[in-house]
């Protein structure tokens, strides 16, 4: 049986000048779909061959007898010849042996793909690629390999960006898929113009990210028990058309790097120790623990966890009213942070009597 290929295991053999006979590219992410055809007609086809050896075919319109005859054919250029079936689920076939028979000994000067986001794996057509194709993983990534594919995308062009920058912008647009992540970073690329760290204002202009610089501002009143000046900032914001959601999203994330930065620093790790293990800098410990103030480790878990119960009310319609119901958790988190407050300064007086 072929090997099945992470995506970038695919690019990596293409490097390499290792191109397989036939694939199959399976998994919801559309993204890896196009970008893995257009990287075989790079490998695969001369530049000047691609209009004579190059077929582009979607599987519900043609039979693979068709198919199987285009990839029986030699190419006219120098390279090879690449066949293309996009909605490869719904290729007509009265039967699969002539499928069976060209997998068992492919044409050597062709590469055959078949390409499908929802392939039906009860199919014949599906188990005989599977057991026999080199198999392409595209399905979506997870959080934290779609952070370090933001990452990879700015730094390769020269942006920096923090770990929350990052992870702002994965909860934001969860669920988009890769191509609308690009389509955002290059939007968001050109805005910045000349390479330089990304700020957080910067994420102001992609769609469906909270206004992160005003979310973080938020979230620090709310940590430092500053409830009047929390509560001015969500009516605002809200007032500007922001989704509750998203602006739970962003106080969540807050206060879980806000506890990540205050585990790390409890700790007094060696700044590439806590950058390790906790994923946040010496800089940015330090930036939070300016922000927070004397906000405990057990203050911000209970903001942590207001958050995540806030979530699941508005996400089950337990909230009817969800500006109301952030209002209520900014009073909540404010509450828990003005008895931080006030046991750091009572301590000394305490200490003392």
């Amino acid at each position: 049986m072929p090997p099945s290929l992470s995506f970038v295991q695919f690019r990596e053999n293409l490097k390499r000048g290792v191109i397989a006979a036939v694939y199959l590219f399976e998994g919801e992410e559309i993204y890896f779909h196009e970008t893995g055809i257009r990287a075989l007609e790079d490998a695969a086809v001369p530049g000047e061959a691609l209009s004579i050896d190059r077929e582009s075919l979607r599987g519900d319109e043609c039979s693979l007898a068709a198919i199987l005859d285009l990839a029986a054919t030699y190419p006219m250029g120098g390279g090879r010849r690449l066949i293309v079936v996009r909605r490869a689920g719904g290729v007509r076939a009265d039967t699969v042996e002539p499928l069976k028979t060209y997998l068992v000994a492919p044409n050597p000067k062709s590469c055959l793909v078949f390409s499908d986001t929802e392939f039906d794996r009860r199919r014949s057509v599906y188990r005989l690629l599977v057991e026999h194709a080199t198999r392409v993983d595209c399905r979506p990534l997870d959080e934290t390999r779609t952070a370090a594919w933001i990452r990879e995308r700015l730094r390769g062009r020269g942006f920096g960006i923090g770990a929350d920058l990052v992870s702002a912008i994965v909860e934001g647009l969860a669920g988009a898929g890769l191509g609308r992540l690009e389509t955002e970073i290059e939007k968001l690329m050109c805005s910045i113009g000349t390479p330089r760290p990304v700020e957080p204002a910067d994420l102001a202009l992609l769609a469906d990210v909270p206004r992160v610089e005003d979310t973080f501002r938020l979230a620090a009143h709310a940590a430092r028990g500053e409830t009047g000046d929390a509560l001015l900032v969500v009516r605002a914001l809200l007032r500007s058309g922001e989704d509750p959601l998203k602006l739970l999203g962003g106080l969540s994330w807050y206060f879980r790097n806000a506890l990540r930065a205050k585990a790390a620093d409890s700790r007094r790790l060696p700044p590439r120790e806590a950058t390790q293990i906790y994923g946040i800098d010496r800089g940015r410990i330090e930036r939070f623990g300016r922000e927070i103030g004397p906000a405990r480790v057990e203050d911000l878990r209970d903001a942590l966890r207001l958050c995540l119960k806030m979530d699941r009310e508005l996400k089950g319609g337990g909230a009817r009213d969800p500006a109301n119901a952030l209002e209520r958790l900014v009073h909540q988190v404010g509450r828990r942070a003005r008895g931080a407050v006030t046991r750091a300064a009572s301590g000394p007086a305490g200490a003392g009597r």
